[in-house]
């Protein structure tokens, strides 16, 4: 799922909303596997139009949380009465991010750019503490903070997730920062308020 027609025919396959016109942007969220990997595994695919070009930006980054620390696969939260971390299934959440470019007063990585959940998505809480996703307690159209965000130290790359994703979905800094200017460009002519499709592409056999 690499190139624009690509990603379309998927999503539209997929009875989802896909959007043309210019730098209207599709976020588009690949989980290539059900395995905690605690790595940069996944993908976010931004298929656009820009000067009559159908175009993609795609970066590593991950759909899944992370292994270890507070709140983490390993180290699940109680949330709701359920113990699990946060796991988002997979569907098209519309209008459900916005796009925050500003200090906001909160410490890194929430400090300045990142898009926050405003509105509910649907989870798996996976408490299993395998190293793979369980779904088996799912928590509908709640609102747990699960944002978009850069997810190592200031331009430092070769991570692992860990807790930087206790459920969110996100990317190292110096990749994430890469989709900034063509965010800011869509914010200017269509606002900051995004839709986000996550799609699974895990191999079944």
């Amino acid at each position: 799922m690499t190139t624009y027609d690509d990603i379309k025919n998927r999503v539209l396959a997929l009875n989802y909303e896909f959007f043309e016109g210019e730098l209207n942007l599709n976020m588009i969220w690949e989980r290539t596997s059900n395995i905690f990997t605690n790595k940069f595994s996944d993908f976010l695919h931004i298929a656009y139009q820009q000067n009559g070009q159908n175009l993609v930006l795609t970066i590593p980054a991950t759909t899944k949380p992370g292994l270890n620390g507070e709140g983490a696969i390993l180290n699940p939260p109680t949330v709701h009465g359920i113990t699990g971390t946060d796991v988002i299934i997979p569907g098209q959440y519309k209008g459900t991010w916005e796009w925050i470019d500003a200090p906001t007063g909160k410490p890194y990585p929430f400090d300045k750019e990142f898009f926050r959940q405003i509105k509910g998505v649907n989870y798996w809480r996976d408490g299993e503490k395998l190293l793979n996703i369980t779904k088996n307690q799912e928590h509908d159209n709640t609102i747990d903070g699960t944002q978009w965000h850069k997810m190592s130290n200031p331009e430092a790359s070769g991570f692992d997730v860990n807790n930087w994703s206790e459920g969110c979905m996100g990317a190292e800094e110096p990749v994430f920062k890469t989709i900034f200017s063509l965010v800011r460009e869509a914010v200017a002519k269509y606002g900051p308020v995004f839709t986000g499709t996550l799609i699974d592409t895990t191999p079944t056999t």
